[in-house]
């Protein structure tokens, strides 16, 4: 029956082991599944980091006589443009609509569906990029261009085109701004559509003259602004003559195309939500904000962007020393492992009686404070148990400085190694070297930390004890 029991009870301890191992594993996938969601909303939003590469125009005067072409003596740099393009030579331009978070890089794939799956770096991404539909022209001179992007809860990406299908926001954000094929535009929102995938007088290109895609768009629209005969005419003019009138359109401050902006709509399976833009060339001067090196302050939509770094201020990127592009989650919670075994020391606690033990038995060495037995084997076992904690006193000594150059150790490996700015996964290169860590604080834990004899107990516990005798006995 004994052997039985003792069955029993090796199996009981597996089983906890195994739930205990369970629960943690769960709790760490989880953990991790939180801060994948969270990292992947916020990181949808345009950073601070990407705005570097916005092309913010600057006037750059010259003394050798470069100039821009009209004789001022000053050059339009954006500079920041190219080095976007040695990032991703897909980036075709830029798109701003003012007082929303649309404002972002836009690059176009070999088809309408890789860059619905990868970012604006080449990175895989379930937020992709924003995206110019493949058969449109590179420098976006097309009378008509259609741009994707994904539409997220957070209102990152395109998820803000949701807000159009209100009546008073579509009417107080209607002003943006494009950059394109060298050249700047401005953006005026005049319609919203609610419509599906396979809409192809929307996505189709090419099936419909510049002049009927406009009356379809106003006779399908949800909210809409008239466009005047003259917008019309230049719309025609452009189609009709390409790039070659882009200089005239800006002269008179007609539109050359329209700019068809287009999400998922989240309440209709494959549905989508449109919005079309009116773009007019125009000299960067006359697009707010651009006046003062970029800091945009308004626009025709009365919103504002005061979060963009000027020209000034705008720095290059880096990563951390090992220029890592992932962070591993399981490295820190290797971090996290070694802090738990040393700071809190719930797992020392007990141990360190242990020490505070030999300190008493040195003081009450004859026995005073002891009775019976316990002073009797204090007198006869004295020395030899004194010893005994006095070695594992030493050990715990050492053993907590070993283990805080051990916690020290682990947190600079992470810091050097991990950049938690960037995108998270469960392992990298770096998490041997994490876990090999953990493991030797654990076995320093094991052989410091546990005290392996009889444990005598101190005058205070035997009362305590004899109190608690006493006290069942009475009842």
């Amino acid at each position: 029956m004994k052997t039985v029991c003792s069955i029993v009870k090796i199996i009981e301890t597996v089983m906890r082991a195994i739930v205990a191992v369970v629960a943690v594993i769960i709790i760490m996938f989880a953990a991790y599944s939180l801060y994948d969601t969270f990292y992947i909303n916020q990181h949808a939003f345009s950073s601070y980091e990407l705005k570097q590469f916005k092309p913010i125009p600057v006037e750059v005067n010259t003394d050798n006589g470069k100039g821009n072409g009209d004789g001022s003596g000053t050059d339009y740099d954006q500079d920041s443009f190219t080095r976007l393009k040695e990032v991703n030579e897909d980036a075709r331009g830029w798109i701003t609509i003012y007082d929303t978070n649309i404002d972002y890089p836009v690059v176009q794939g070999e088809d309408d569906l890789e860059y619905a799956s990868k970012d604006i770096y080449g990175k895989t991404s379930i937020t992709g990029a924003i995206y110019l539909k493949t058969d449109n022209a590179e420098d976006l001179s097309d009378p008509y261009n259609v741009i994707f992007g994904h539409h997220m809860d957070n209102g990152a990406m395109f998820g803000d085109l949701e807000k159009y299908k209100q009546e008073d926001y579509f009417k107080s954000h209607l002003g943006g701004w494009l950059y394109a094929g060298g050249r700047y535009y401005r953006l005026d929102v005049f319609s919203v559509m609610l419509t599906d995938a396979y809409n192809d007088n929307v996505y189709d290109i090419k099936k419909l003259t510049i002049s009927e895609r406009v009356n379809y768009i106003l006779a399908n629209s949800e909210y809409y602004r008239l466009l005047s005969d003259s917008d019309r005419e230049a719309l025609e003019l452009f189609e009709k003559e390409g790039v070659s009138v882009l200089d005239k359109l800006q002269k008179s401050g007609d539109p050359a195309m329209i700019i068809a902006l287009s999400t998922c709509e989240s309440a209709i399976t494959n549905g989508r939500i449109v919005v079309f833009c009116k773009a007019t060339p125009v000299d960067y001067k006359d697009i707010p904000g651009f006046a003062d090196n970029g800091n945009q302050n308004g626009g025709n939509g009365g919103g504002n962007n005061n979060d963009n770094p000027t020209v000034i201020d705008r720095l290059t990127a880096i990563g951390h020393p090992f220029g890592s592009e992932k962070w591993a989650f399981l490295n820190l919670v290797c971090v996290i492992y070694c802090i738990a075994v040393l700071l809190p020391f719930t797992k020392t606690k007990l141990k360190f009686r242990q020490s505070r033990a030999a300190r008493k038995i040195r003081e009450l060495y004859t026995g005073y404070g002891y009775s019976g037995s316990d002073a009797m084997a204090i007198i006869r076992y004295g020395n030899k148990i004194k010893d005994k904690l006095n070695r594992f006193r030493t050990r715990v000594n050492v053993g907590t400085a070993v283990e805080i150059f051990i916690l020290c150790s682990s947190i600079l490996v992470f810091f050097l190694t991990e950049d938690m700015t960037t995108p998270v996964v469960m392992c990298d290169k770096y998490t041997p070297v994490m876990i090999a860590i953990s493991a030797l604080l654990f076995i320093i834990d094991v052989v410091c930390f546990v005290y392996r004899d009889i444990r005598i107990l101190t005058p205070e516990e035997v009362a305590q004890m004899n109190k608690t005798e006493s006290t069942n006995n009475g009842n």
